[in-house]
């Protein structure tokens, strides 16, 4: 996707939009006035999460923004509308906008993205939701060759203001919990975002309904009650948005980087916390934020200092974004390098449930016998885990 294809456009018509409530009046809004926007208090201690604003609440003020400006933005998925929507994002939004404006659809992932295909290139902005990651194979066709490809393929005439917004799950077992950022990421065509915090959530999802690429906007289910833990400010009330492609380093170190994409950010924090209590190590720890596009300077800055690097995800580890970001960064780093790139993912076989998902996700244990293991010899450590090569090629024989 062309950089200079997109274009900023604040809405699509020039008519007011339907609205059946002003922001004013809204019960959701009036309620996050008496949220916390930080979500630790000023001993430094967690708030409740009754208490906190959360991601969930981010993407509620970014929707409920650009459908007060945009009088063509429309936003469907199955249980959009009901309860609330899907994971409680849309309560609030529910009240505001009128049925032809948010909407329920029926059980078809198809049906959702190729009629949001057909909307975008029509004019409309639109933001249509596959409540599970693992569903998008049944928009197969709809993103991959339809969603990707009609904005470049008119040359610009057509634009594609469509964000897919997509849930990845845990705690659903085989057929919900799967995080397939990989295959999605490969199309070219296709902006891929994965925010980790609220902050980030709300200034993603503003830029993304601000342009005119289309874009995959991935969500971690483990996320939406999580609260805003790495900007004091707060997650703003006003608009604002994040510099697109621009990762973040969340916590700053100069022995060892370890990139996280998504939700994988909190169990990087874990093991960067242990390894500096055990083991005096001071680690960097990057926020990718992005797939495509992404900017690896921040990335390529920090293994400069650090000399080693540790990528992470919760998706599974056999053909994982994770090593086309290791590919990049042993091409652009490579003499600053003082060990091979260690990719840590989910293991590579269909997720278990919900009571046994601490032995298929990533955990902290993993990243720091892994560090151990194949980097940077830890004195004293206790291995508890297997993640020697020796285990690595057995794995891959297995094809697990």
């Amino acid at each position: 996707m062309s950089v200079i294809q997109n274009d900023n456009i604040e809405k699509f018509d020039e008519r007011d939009p339907e609205i059946l409530l002003k922001k004013v009046d809204n019960p959701r809004v009036k309620s996050l006035t008496k949220k916390a926007r930080f979500a630790l208090d000023d001993q430094g201690k967690p708030l409740s999460k009754a208490k906190t604003f959360a991601y969930r609440d981010a993407l509620f003020e970014a929707m409920l923004h650009r459908a007060h400006i945009d009088p063509t933005l429309v936003a469907y998925g199955e249980e959009n509308r009901d309860w609330g929507g899907a994971f409680a994002v849309y309560r609030g939004l529910t009240e505001a906008l009128p049925y032809h404006r948010l909407f329920n659809t029926p059980i078809s992932e198809g049906a959702i993205a190729g009629s949001a295909v057909g909307y975008a290139v029509s004019g409309g902005r639109v933001v249509a939701e596959l409540m599970y990651c693992d569903f998008l194979g049944r928009a197969g066709d709809e993103v991959f060759n339809q969603m990707s490809k009609w904005q470049s393929m008119s040359a610009g005439m057509l634009k594609m203001p469509l964000v897919l917004r997509v849930s990845v799950g845990s705690k659903y077992g085989a057929q919900h919990s799967q995080d397939w950022t990989s295959v999605v990421a490969h199309i070219p065509g296709l902006k891929v975002m994965f925010p980790a915090t609220p902050y980030d959530a709300k200034g993603m999802l503003n830029l993304a309904l601000r342009g005119t690429d289309p874009v995959v906007f991935f969500e971690s289910q483990k996320l939406y009650d999580m609260g805003e833990f790495f900007v004091k400010e707060g997650v703003p009330e006003g608009y604002y948005e994040i510099e697109e492609g621009e990762p973040v380093i969340r916590r700053t170190g100069k022995d060892l980087t370890i990139v996280s994409i998504g939700a994988a950010l909190y169990t990087a924090l874990d093991a960067a916390e242990s390894l500096e209590k055990n083991h005096h190590l001071d680690i960097e720890v990057i926020d990718s934020r992005f797939l495509n596009p992404l900017n690896y300077t921040t990335i390529i800055e920090s293994v400069k200092k650090t000399g080693k690097i540790v990528l992470v995800s919760e998706a599974c580890e056999r053909g994982s974004f994770l090593y086309t970001m290791a590919g990049q960064i042993s091409q652009l780093a490579f003499d600053y390098l003082d060990g091979p790139p260690v990719i840590i993912g989910a293991r590579n076989w269909i997720t278990p449930a919900a009571e046994m998902e601490e032995m298929f996700f990533p955990q902290k244990e993993w990243r720091v016998d892994a560090i151990h293991e194949r980097l940077y010899p830890l004195s004293g450590h206790q291995v508890t885990t297997i993640q020697t090569t020796g285990e690595m090629l057995r794995r891959n024989r297995c094809g697990i």
